[in-house]
């Protein structure tokens, strides 16, 4: 074989490797992993160029925060800026400020909500997708714009000194029992989707006149899920029916509270992200996106907010079971838009807040 045959076998290789060597050269002095893929690095240059993310999320403090400075730890020259509503007041905001072109959200972070897939149909959201969404199954992705990220569940809640272990409720039924009588407590559905979406599995089980039922046992409301589950700490309620974020905060800090998920079907609710299709800041939404599906945003998600996620390998929760052996039920494919309006105009008008 001649030199010069020898020589240009060798061009191909070399044309293959030169633009894995000149994206690790830029990741090296850009302070990035060496081994962040080639179609990364220039983003992570542009995000960092920019220097900034506004983010609009729902997770339950200090989860969020928790969660969000893991990622400030990978990229160090974003600064994250970030702002926690409840979901439907999050996703109010949103659209009234999109709508008026006012909108600074590079990213959003809610409870899935139909009202995503309308965005996503006006052009609302941005269509990209990120690497490491190859590792997340197709359930979990929705138009290339909208990534589950990991799933709150509904569970029941009872309090340790005021319950024995073997009189715990552990049946949605059993939240109807008249002994708990004055002693139950909820997010209103009004105010939340993810109650919304429970409600919606307990009358699919069967489970008829809810409204009414619980107003006869005189259930209490509180402020947003978090202030359900301080309500049984503080012993103003025994038992609740609420979504886990709050309870898995409160496990965590040693509160005397015991969480159930019945045997009958768990009522669950992927919390997604999403783009905006107009951004002050698209690249750096798009970094965080991705690190956000990556097996160290997950492993993160599973460390900091405590409950499952989306991509396997990612470990199990510490401080509430993990969801294998539960009959785990996705309560966005049983809440409509129609029943989400008859559902809140019974309950107000069972509750007599017309």
């Amino acid at each position: 074989m001649t030199m010069l045959r020898r020589s240009m076998l060798h061009v191909p290789l070399i044309a293959a490797i030169a633009p894995s060597l000149a994206a690790t050269a830029v990741a090296q002095a850009a302070d990035m992993p060496a081994d962040m893929p080639a179609d990364m690095v220039a983003l992570v240059a542009a995000a960092q160029k920019a220097g900034k993310l506004n983010l609009l999320h729902n997770i339950p403090p200090p989860l969020g925060d928790l969660w969000i400075a893991e990622f400030s730890k990978a990229f160090p020259k974003i600064a994250v800026e970030a702002t926690r509503l409840g979901s439907t007041e999050m996703m109010q905001r949103f659209g009234t400020e999109y709508q008026a072109g006012v909108s600074e959200a590079d990213l959003l972070i809610t409870l899935w909500d139909d009202t995503l897939l309308k965005w996503a149909d006006q052009g609302w959201l941005r269509a990209w997708t990120p690497p490491e969404a190859a590792a997340i199954a197709a359930p979990f992705k929705s138009r290339d714009r909208i990534y589950s990220l990991f799933f709150n569940r509904s569970c029941l809640v009872s309090s340790k000194t005021k319950i024995k272990e073997a009189d715990a409720p552990r049946e949605w039924t059993d939240f109807f029992d008249p002994k708990w009588q004055g002693k139950i407590g909820m997010d209103p559905p009004w105010r939340s989707v993810a109650v919304q979406q429970m409600l919606a599995v307990w009358k699919q089980q069967g489970i008829e006149d809810i409204a009414r039922r619980l107003k006869a046992n005189n259930v209490r409301f509180f402020n947003g899920s978090a202030g359900v589950v301080q309500a049984v700490i503080r012993g103003d309620i025994t038992v609740a029916a609420v979504i886990d974020p709050p309870v898995i905060s409160a496990l965590n800090d040693g509160a005397p509270i015991r969480a159930i998920f019945p045997a009958s079907g768990v009522p669950a609710v992927a919390n997604v992200v999403a783009m905006p299709a107009k951004a002050p800041h698209p690249e750096a939404g798009q970094v965080f996106l991705n690190w956000a599906l990556s097996l160290e945003g997950q492993k993160a998600l599973v460390a900091t907010v405590g409950s499952p996620v989306v991509r396997p390998g990612a470990g199990a929760p510490k401080v509430v079971p993990g969801i294998d052996g539960q009959k785990i039920l996705l309560s966005s494919d049983l809440l409509t838009p129609p029943m989400q309006k008859a559902m809140i105009e019974e309950w107000r008008t069972v509750f007599g807040l017309q």
